[in-house]
């Protein structure tokens, strides 16, 4: 990965725009990933197991699909992910608009959650300068991770309550994945998982005060996202990611909804253990069996369950942070 043009960072965000009289705010996705810039990518595009999806960003357009056989990708943080580089190559040419340029288009990347690794550092203090920080970070995780964190694309944002959430994976696996992109003749300025790009499909919430609406932060909530092979959990209070947890599973969801319910259960309960609180409502996506898989979870975990009907839901995740007052629902 060419780090003077990929961007696989959670930059510092930007202050806050100012809210106007309908009381906007800056999205999630922009808090996190710092992807409000102007102008965005021209092209978004989310990698699956089993299919990638296309759509432009100036206008947002409607979702292009091509699927991918068993076998092209499989994702990991530690193992060669392009398993058929030639059928995952022509996939990518099928879904690219032809050039109208010389130039190279920017596009944003989104990939399986399942390829890299996320995780959430609690710190007294965090140094101010940025070649004091990277290798506190490395320190706390060069234990946890199963590659050589020295040569990883590693990127972290500095949330609320001194808490720091980390992305990071191999960079050979995150220029292989760019790879037929860059051969298409994209530049993938900006480079993501499924799960953080989804962040903005999740509500907030609003309480009346004074006779008007006062926009608060998120409520407590978790967000359970199952793709093939991987399950990734995210816990959010006030707006701030608190766990993040990826775990393996199998591919199909009827046969891993116990081990789904085990995995989501242990991160319920330490929330309701520091908290005294249960979480509002769990937040599922990728599950496509509805409302079959929702019923369950709901009564098995013992929390209000709501389904997020999008095929890809990180792509629909990154259009909605582009126009926050304006959720676009993108059907594959």
């Amino acid at each position: 990965m060419s780090a003077s043009d990929t961007d696989m960072r959670l930059p510092a965000a930007s202050p806050p725009p100012r809210p106007n009289a309908a009381g906007s705010r800056m999205s999630i996705m922009g808090k996190l990933l710092g992807i409000l810039r102007d102008p965005p990518p021209e092209f978004v595009f989310e990698v699956a197991a089993d299919g990638i999806a296309f759509s432009r960003t100036r206008p947002a357009a409607s979702v292009q699909h091509v699927p991918l056989n068993p076998g092209v990708i499989a994702p990991s943080p530690v193992k060669e992910n392009i398993l058929d580089p030639a059928a995952f190559a022509d996939a990518v040419r099928k879904l690219t608009p032809p050039a109208s340029g010389r130039g190279k288009r920017r596009a944003a990347l989104i990939l399986p959650d399942n390829c890299v690794r996320i995780a959430v550092l609690d710190f007294d203090t965090l140094p101010a300068k940025e070649e004091e920080r990277r290798p506190l970070i490395n320190f706390r995780l060069r234990k946890s991770v199963p590659f050589d964190i020295d040569e990883a694309a590693l990127s972290y944002f500095p949330q609320a309550g001194k808490k720091v959430i980390v992305a990071l994976a191999p960079s050979e696996i995150v220029a292989h994945y760019e790879t037929p992109f860059r051969a298409a003749g994209l530049l993938p300025g900006l480079v993501t998982v499924s799960s953080l790009a989804m962040l903005d499909l999740l509500p907030e919430t609003s309480a009346q005060a004074a006779g008007s609406v006062v926009r608060d932060k998120l409520s407590s909530l978790v967000l359970a996202h199952h793709s093939p092979g991987a399950l990734t959990v995210l816990a959010l209070s006030g707006g701030v990611v608190t766990i993040a947890r990826t775990l393996e599973m199998g591919d199909s969801e009827l046969d891993t909804l116990d081990e789904i319910i085990a995995a989501v259960y242990p991160t319920l309960a330490y929330i309701e253990d520091q908290t005294r609180a249960r979480p509002e409502k769990l937040f599922i996506a990728g599950f496509t069996q509805e409302p079959e898989s929702s019923t369950r979870l709901s009564a098995e975990l013992d929390i209000p369950v709501e389904a997020i009907h999008e095929s890809y839901p990180g792509l629909a995740g990154y259009l909605a942070s582009l126009a926050p007052n304006i959720r676009k629902k993108a059907a594959a």
